[in-house]
């Protein structure tokens, strides 16, 4: 069997135990587990239909075109700010500051003047 005809028994593997598992009305890993299958694979494959416009089945009468993602513009974010004066009265003290990043890593920067925080702020609002 080839990798196309094998990727096709997969497809309608998955596609019979996700309109099961709709039809029963439970979460996928419980569903998986029960019937002694891999989790991460059915997710897997959830994804690989929605992507196909496979998944979700569409009832009776309703139109089978996949939908379409159009990219826009990046949604803007808010980042909440706390400056705190320095602490000795006449002497500049470097601005610390500490992000969180979507995707969970973590950034410091020491800054010389809060009068540079717009500018790290534009800089995080441009999309990479």
């Amino acid at each position: 069997m080839g990798n196309q005809e094998e990727r096709a028994v997969r497809r309608a593997f998955w596609m019979h135990h996700l309109r099961e598992c709709s039809k029963a009305g439970e979460w996928l890993s419980s569903y998986a587990r029960r019937h002694e299958l891999k989790v991460g694979e059915g997710y897997h494959w959830t994804r690989v239909l929605k992507r196909e416009g496979l998944w979700p089945l569409q009832p009776e009468g309703r139109s089978t075109v996949p939908s379409v993602i159009v990219k826009g513009k990046p949604v803007p974010r808010f980042a909440r700010v706390r400056i705190e004066p320095p602490a000795v009265a006449g002497i500049m003290l470097p601005l610390k500051l500490q992000l969180l990043l979507a995707n969970g890593r973590r950034a410091e920067l020491l800054l010389s003047d809060e009068r540079q925080l717009p500018r790290v702020l534009s800089l995080l609002e441009t999309p990479g």
